[in-house]
């Protein structure tokens, strides 16, 4: 079955017609295009990587996703207009990185291309850190947390994210408090070893 637009998808999928990952199908080869199209118009060199995040938080969302009555309407598309906001949360974060790439990391340099012994110190522990926040915070806690460490505001967060920038402020202090318990809790079970 081949949905010709949006709203049969939204509702199909409310209707029960077709599962939640076959709508996501749908949907994906309805856009993908469209999303390829803005990523290379923004940043040509990074078109997949930009395109597979945004596949990815819109997948996140997706899984509770509710449908309204404008996303039923014939002229609504709500879900292009969240993958549009997306790319643009996905493609600041992008930015953001590849702008510290050049920049010092607590008063070190970097030359020739190369990062210092503390750089990269510290880009090995923020990644220890992910990692642990992996396993213990919930997707959405998740995705705040990410979006704060690449430099974004609360209120970019909550326009990707379609939540209220006091939605994200207050996620984001949920991830803190799991990880430092959690690493409270890892320093305990090393100290007793």
């Amino acid at each position: 079955m081949q949905f010709e637009s949006e709203s049969f998808v939204l509702q199909a999928r409310r209707q029960g017609k077709i599962s939640v990952d076959a709508a996501f199908e749908h949907l994906y080869s309805l856009y993908a295009p469209v999303v390829r199209g803005w990523a290379k118009m923004n940043e040509p060199a990074a078109v997949d990587d930009l395109s597979q995040d945004v596949w990815f938080v819109f997948y996140q969302r997706w899984r509770s996703w509710s449908s309204t009555t404008e996303g039923e309407s014939k002229g609504g598309r709500p879900v292009l207009s969240f993958l549009y906001r997306t790319l643009q949360f996905v493609l600041k974060g992008y930015r953001r990185r590849l702008s510290l790439i050049h920049q010092p990391i607590n008063g070190v340099e970097i030359s020739n291309g190369h990062a210092s012994a503390n750089k990269v110190q510290d880009q090995a522990e923020a990644g220890r850190l992910l990692a642990l926040a992996k396993q213990i915070c919930p997707d959405a806690e998740l995705q705040i947390l990410q979006g704060k460490l690449a430099g974004l505001q609360a209120s970019e967060i909550a326009a990707a994210l379609d939540v209220t920038p006091s939605v994200v402020d207050h996620s984001f202090r949920n991830a803190l408090s799991r990880l430092r318990n959690e690493l409270i809790t890892v320093k305990e079970r090393e100290k007793r070893l």
